[in-house]
């Protein structure tokens, strides 16, 4: 059995831990042409991302299996029906909660323009009380639930979103109010911190707006830690330097990969607007979970579903092809 694995150093890492029996192929340079080579004989791929061509050329293939658990970037329409897609979904979602905290955290106290102004002081605006703030968490998965048990630590107000009610589960959890996706008005207008964790879907893309922003208090702040997409760009920018919110932190951005030249050959921006010249912003380059951790859970799904797939078997972290999570 043959697996291309896009990237070099973690196709090292990942040869070092399958049977003899497994071949492991990667890219020199990873260009679509170089990568339609490798992946004609292919049964697994493992890649961050991936071109429709490349999933064309790919005739064999068996399995898709995505690094992370975002699969809004794999080439759907162009897999066959006997293609499993799957991701390292909640292989350890402490990370990633831990980086929406933080920048919760880091918004409220204010502590980047105070470390920026430390010297001529600058920035004499204190930092707001968390303690009884409402904090909306968009999309009470594995990742939203662990932000909702550190925040409720905090003397935070916890109120989720799902794609359905679930009073058992807001039971458990000891939060105050848990709603369905039709409710997003009501999380909207009672959050102070509105934290995004829900996938990117079909469903999903766009759902927040000039009319969703509309309802959040004045002064309130918004984290996105899920996909930049979800969030319309021009009606937050417009929030965020109009000051009807106070701040944001942003970890993911409507340029996708904009670092990587292969896959921005433009070179692009992040945003078609400058988010990062705005003081109340806190811009990371998607790297707020990163954790050894982290990555070291994620190589033990993708190992396990490469030998899953040459023993014949589906794989863990299946990813709906019709829902796209």
């Amino acid at each position: 059995m043959k697996v291309l694995v896009v990237y070099k150093g973690l196709a090292q890492r990942i040869k070092e831990r399958l049977p003899d029996d497994i071949d492991v192929v990667y890219p020199e340079t990873g260009t679509d042409e170089e990568l339609m080579r490798l992946a004609r004989d292919v049964d697994v791929i493992v890649s961050t991302r991936l071109s429709p061509v490349v999933a064309e050329s790919a005739t064999g293939l068996k399995l898709l299996q995505k690094t992370g658990a975002g699969v809004d970037d794999m080439p759907f329409d162009a897999l066959k029906e006997h293609t499993y897609i799957a991701n390292t979904s909640g292989s350890n979602p402490v990370p990633l909660a831990e980086g929406a905290v933080a920048l919760v955290w880091a918004l409220a106290k204010r502590i980047v323009p105070r470390h920026l102004g430390f010297q001529d002081g600058r920035d004499g605006t204190r930092g707001i009380l968390l303690t009884g703030k409402t904090a909306g968490i968009l999309g009470m998965g594995a990742i939203g639930i662990e932000v909702a048990t550190r925040l409720k630590a905090m003397g935070m107000k916890i109120m989720g979103l799902r794609r359905e009610r679930n009073d058992e589960l807001r039971e458990e959890l000891g939060i105050e109010w848990l709603g369905g996706v039709d409710e997003l008005d009501h999380l909207m207008a009672e959050s102070d911190f509105l934290i995004v964790t829900v996938p990117l879907t079909p469903d999903t893309e766009g759902m927040l707006g000039e009319h969703e922003f509309s309802l959040m208090k004045e002064g309130s702040y918004v984290i996105n830690v899920a996909r930049a997409m979800i969030i319309q760009e021009k009606p937050l920018y417009d929030a965020l330097k109009s000051g009807k919110l106070a701040g944001a932190g942003i970890d993911v951005w409507w340029q996708p990969h904009f670092w990587d030249p292969i896959w921005n050959v433009d070179g692009n921006p992040a945003s078609k607007y400058p988010y990062w010249e705005l003081d109340n912003v806190i811009c990371i380059a998607h790297q707020i979970g990163s954790s050894d951790s982290q990555s070291d859970a994620s190589l033990k799904i993708m190992v396990e579903n490469i030998i899953r797939t040459r023993d014949g078997k589906p794989p863990i972290n299946q990813v709906d092809k019709k829902l796209r999570y």
